[in-house]
C-alpha cells in the first residue's frame, strides 16, 4: 500500500484528545516541544533500508496527524540536519519545506478541518558508518561474538537523530507501523508484532512490524544483525492467553546456552509484575529483547534492547512496559515515574522470586549508594531537564527513586493497598503520561490522608535524615532518645521509625514517628532490654550516626547543668574530660532552637533570648547523646 493512501485509510480513526502545554525551546538543546505547530500525532509509518554494518539509513516516514486550529498553514517536526530530505508529500502530493536548525517545516496548502487527518510522508536518507559523534543510532562490533549490530536508543531527545518526528511526552501516537527492508542473512526486530517477512530482490527481505498501542516517540526502535530468533510462549496467569516472548540474540550456539536460563526467567518475572501491577498491558503483541553491544538496557515498547541477560536488567526493563511505556512521563522532570518505579521493581523481583535477605541486601546496598552524597532531589528542577546526566543520574533517578517508594510503602503500611494504588494508577494513566503529583494525588485519594509532607520531604526536598540515638531503662520502662539533623537543605524528615528491641534474646519490634528534631519516647519493657537496633528491616533512607546504651542518666551524668531553672545563662561542667562534641538545644516539642560544636570542658549558653518554658539541652559525643531537662523562667 502506498503511505499517501494511509491518509483515506485513517480518515476516521478516533484520536485521543490531549491536554498539551506550549513551550518554544531549541531541539538542538535538547528541550522538548509540547506543543509544535498546533498538531496532535496519531499514527507514524516508517519504512527504512538498514543494515547490521552502518548507521546509513534511506527511505520515507508517514507521520498521520490532527491538526488543532486553523492557525496554522505550516506543521514543524524535529528532524536532524545530519539527515538529507529528499521530497515530502502531503495528503499524496508534493509539498514545500525547509529544513534548517534540525527543524522541517511543511507548508500545508488545503484548508482546515480538524475531522480530517493530514498524512504527512518524508523522503530522506542520511548518516554513515560513524555513529560515534551522534546520538540516537549506533553501530557497534561485539568481537565476544563476533557480531556487528546497528540499533537505535532514542531517549530522551534522540529520535530525531534518525527519523522525523514530534518529540513531545504528551503527544503519544496512536500506533506505529515499522517496515525494515535489509539483507536476507540479516533479521531486524522491532516494536509490536511481526506480521509479514517479504523477500525482495537481490537478496534482501523487508520485515514488517506493526503496533497498534499508544506509543511515545522515544520507544520507537530497531535492531538489525545477524541475529538468532530464541521465541517461546509464556502462559498468562492473569488471563490465561500466552505471551508470545521473542528474543533476537547472537547466533552463536553457546550464546543461548549461557543464557537461556535467565532468558527463560522472563515469563516468571512477566507474571510476578502482571500480578503486582495488572495486566501485561501488550498481552495481544509480545514481549521481546533485542541483543546489542550497548552500555545496558533501554525499554523499547514490547521490544527491549539489552546488552546482557543479567537478572536485575531483565528484571528493569521488563517492568517500564508498565512505569514508562503504557504509563510514561510527563515531563522529563518526573522521570521518576518511568525509572523510580522500575528500579524497585528489580526490589520487587527479589523479595517475590528470590528472597527477603535478597531483597533487604538490594535496598542497603541503595541506601548506601543514596548516602554516599546528600545534594539533589529525586525531581529534576525545570533548569536541568535539558540535562540528561542530571535526569538520569543513577543516584537520585533510580536509587532514591526507588527508596521513597519502598518507604511509601511503610508508610501506608497495607500491602493490599499499596498495590492497589499502583494497579489504579496504571489504570488510570495507561496509554497516556502522568506526573509526580499525578501519583501523590492518588494516594492521597485511595488512603485518606495527605502525603504532602512526604513528598515535599523526599520527592522535591534534598538529603536524608541522619539520627543519633541513645537508650536507657530505668525498672520496666526503656527510654530511648533521638536526635535528628538534616544532612542538606530538608530541615526535618518526618518518619516512623522501627526499633528492635531485645529482651530474653526475642526481639519485639516497635515504630515510633519521628516529627521534632529531638524525640524521647518512654516503653513499657518488663524484662531486662540488652540491646536497641533501629530500622532493622531497612525500610528508611536514613543514616543512623549511632545508637548506644547508658546508664541511669539522672545518676550517672556526663555532665552538669546549673543553674536550673534559669533566667538567663545555663553552663555545663563536663565530669570527666572531653574532646569534640556538639550542643543542641531544643524546646518542648522537640525543635532545634539552637546548636554549636565545642571541645570546652566548660562551656555557657545564653538562654535570654528564648521564652519561658521547658526545654533540653544534647550533648552529642562519639555518637552517643547524653539529653538534661531544664526549665527557663
Amino acid at each position: 500500500m502506498k503511505l499517501f493512501q494511509l491518509f483515506f485509510l485513517f480518515a476516521c480513526c478516533a484520536v485521543f484528545s490531549r491536554d498539551l502545554r506550549c513551550e518554544a525551546i531549541d531541539v538542538v538543546t535538547k528541550e522538548i516541544l509540547e506543543d509544535i505547530g498546533g498538531y496532535d500525532v496519531t499514527f507514524y509509518s516508517l519504512d527504512l533500508n538498514v543494515s547490521d554494518s552502518s548507521t546509513f539509513l534511506k527511505g520515507s516516514v508517514s507521520i498521520l496527524l490532527k491538526l488543532k486550529d486553523a492557525s496554522h498553514n505550516e506543521v514543524v517536526f524535529d528532524m536532524s540536519d545530519l539527515l538529507q530530505s529528499d521530497s515530502v508529500y502531503v495528503n499524496g502530493s508534493p509539498a514545500t519545506y525547509s529544513h534548517i536548525n534540525n527543524k522541517l517545516a511543511v507548508n500545508l496548502d488545503l484548508p482546515y478541518n480538524e475531522a480530517i487527518p493530514v498524512n504527512v510522508e518524508v523522503y530522506y536518507h542520511g548518516l554513515g558508518k560513524n555513529a560515534t559523534a551522534v546520538s540516537g543510532i549506533y553501530n557497534k562490533y561485539n568481537s565476544t561474538w563476533d557480531q556487528r549490530v546497528t540499533w537505535t536508543l532514542s531517549e530522551p531527545f534522540s529520535a530525531f537523530m534518525w527519523f522525523p518526528c514530534k518529540q513531545s511526552l504528551t503527544d503519544k501516537a496512536d500506533s506505529v507501523y515499522i517496515s525494515l527492508s535489509t539483507d536476507r542473512s540479516l533479521r531486524a526486530g522491532s516494536n509490536g508484532l511481526l506480521t509479514a517477512s517479504v523477500e525482495l530482490p537481490d537478496h534482501r527481505i523487508r520485515y514488517e512490524w506493526r503496533s497498534r498501542h499508544p506509543i511515545d516517540y522515544y520507544l520507537i526502535s530497531f535492531a538489525v544483525s545477524n541475529y538468532r530468533d530464541y521465541s517461546f510462549y509464556a502462559k498468562n496467569e492473569i488471563s490465561g492467553d500466552s505471551i508470545l516472548i521473542q528474543n533476537y540474540i547472537y547466533q552463536d550456539e553457546e550464546y543461548l546456552n549461557q543464557n537461556k536460563e535467565n532468558i527463560d526467567k522472563t515469563t516468571k518475572l512477566i507474571n510476578l509484575y502482571a500480578g503486582l501491577f495488572g495486566n501485561y498491558p501488550f498481552n495481544d503483541e509480545k514481549y521481546g529483547h533485542c541483543i546489542a553491544p550497548s552500555g545496558g538496557g533501554m525499554e523499547h515498547q514490547t521490544m527491549t534492547t539489552l546488552v546482557n541477560f543479567s537478572y536485575l536488567l531483565v528484571a528493569h526493563e521488563l517492568s517500564h512496559q508498565w512505569f514508562g511505556d503504557f504509563v510514561t512521563c510527563s515531563d522529563w522532570g518526573d522521570i521518576w515515574i518511568n525509572e523510580g518505579f522500575a528500579s524497585y521493581s528489580e526490589y520487587l523481583a527479589y523479595q517475590f522470586l528470590n528472597s527477603q535477605t535478597d531483597a533487604d541486601s538490594w535496598m542497603k546496598r541503595t541506601h548506601d549508594l543514596i548516602k554516599s552524597d546528600p545534594g539533589g532531589s529525586v525531581y529534576v528542577p525545570v533548569s536541568e531537564v535539558d540535562n540528561e546526566d542530571r535526569i538520569f543520574d543513577y543516584r537520585l533517578t533510580y536509587a532514591k527513586g526507588a527508596a521513597i517508594i519502598h518507604m511509601l510503602r511503610q508508610e501506608i503500611a497495607d500491602d493490599d493497598l499499596f498495590f492497589s494504588i499502583l494497579r489504579e494508577f496504571i489504570t488510570r494513566y495507561g496509554n497516556s503520561t502522568a506526573s509526580g503529583d499525578d501519583f501523590k494525588n492518588l494516594v492521597d485519594e485511595m488512603t485518606g490522608t495527605d502525603f504532602t509532607a512526604f513528598f515535599n520531604q523526599w520527592y522535591y526536598g534534598e538529603g536524608f535524615p541522619m539520627h543519633t540515638i541513645t537508650w536507657t531503662q530505668l525498672q520496666d520502662t526503656l527510654y530511648i532518645h533521638s536526635l535528628q539533623t538534616p544532612s542538606s537543605s530538608t530541615p526535618l524528615f518526618n518518619i516512623p521509625v522501627e526499633y528492635q528491641i531485645t529482651v530474653n534474646n526475642k526481639d519485639t519490634i516497635i515504630s515510633r514517628r519521628q516529627t521534632t528534631g529531638y524525640d524521647t519516647w518512654k516503653v513499657y519493657i518488663p524484662g531486662e532490654v540488652t540491646a536497641v537496633q533501629a530500622d532493622p528491616n531497612h525500610w528508611l533512607l536514613i543514616n543512623i550516626a549511632g545508637i548506644s546504651r547508658i546508664g541511669d542518666i539522672s545518676l550517672h551524668s556526663r555532665y552538669t547543668l546549673v543553674p536550673n531553672p534559669a533566667r538567663d545563662k545555663i553552663s555545663i561542667y563536663f565530669n570527666d574530660p572531653v574532646e569534640h562534641y556538639r550542643l543542641y538545644l531544643a524546646d518542648a516539642s522537640g525543635r532545634i532552637l539552637y546548636s554549636e560544636q565545642s571541645d570546652s570542658v566548660h562551656k555557657v549558653i545564653d538562654v535570654n533570648r528564648f521564652p519561658k518554658g521547658l526545654y533540653f539541652l544534647i550533648v552529642e559525643e562519639k555518637n552517643a547523646l547524653y539529653p538534661a531537662k531544664f526549665v527557663k523562667n
